[in-house]
């Protein structure tokens, strides 16, 4: 299970709707589906494909456990499913 934190606001001006901590033995892009499942209360297989807002193999291979040496504090940042999704080696992020 990831643990779901909720903060009320972001730095940016943005309300924070979800945000899981990331564990070593989980994908970001499943991290990122998960998350937005949950902000969504829905299960993960209703959601429309990550794969239609961005490249889920470039998303694993920026934070899988291979990429992870030399790529200390790398953020990405897209829109999906209504979200500002925004993934670091420790979260992801929803914003709206």
């Amino acid at each position: 299970m990831s643990q779901s934190t909720k903060p009320r606001t972001a730095a940016d001006g943005m309300a924070v709707v979800e945000r899981i901590k990331t564990t070593p033995n989980t994908s970001a892009t499943v991290s990122i589906v998960r998350a937005v499942a949950e902000a969504e209360s829905v299960s993960p297989g209703e959601l429309p494909l990550l794969a239609d807002a961005i490249d889920p193999e470039a998303v694993d291979g920026l934070f899988g456990q291979d990429s992870a040496v030399g790529r200390a504090g790398v953020t990405l940042s897209f829109d999906y499913c209504g979200y500002a999704v925004q993934i670091t080696e420790d979260f992801v992020t929803l914003r709206q």
